[in-house]
């Protein structure tokens, strides 16, 4: 059935792909000038990505029983993290 906590996930599983391809386009634009940050940053996007893909699977729609560690927190962690590191190249890239 669909909820609209399942399509708030669905949408923000939509606007992950999107922002892949936005972010993909950025680089051939600037060149490859920021390649390894945003090559990072869309890391960070699919660890979103997954953790909601994640969540409708095993939360929302009940498809397959849940594993018992939480792959989801696990998700965000590592996609934060993504986005620490690109931060930080970001900036280092700034400073030059």
């Amino acid at each position: 059935m669909l909820t609209p906590v399942l399509v708030i996930d669905f949408i923000g599983i939509a606007i992950g792909l999107i922002a892949i391809l936005t972010v993909n386009n950025l680089n051939k634009v600037l060149a490859g000038k920021l390649s390894g940050a945003l090559k990072v940053f869309v890391g960070g996007i699919v660890c979103m990505i997954f953790a909601f893909v994640y969540t409708v699977i095993f939360t929302r729609l009940k498809l397959i029983s849940a594993p018992p560690v939480d792959i989801h927190h696990l998700l965000m962690t590592f996609g934060m993290l993504f986005f620490i590191v690109s931060a930080k190249k970001f900036a280092q890239m700034a400073s030059v």
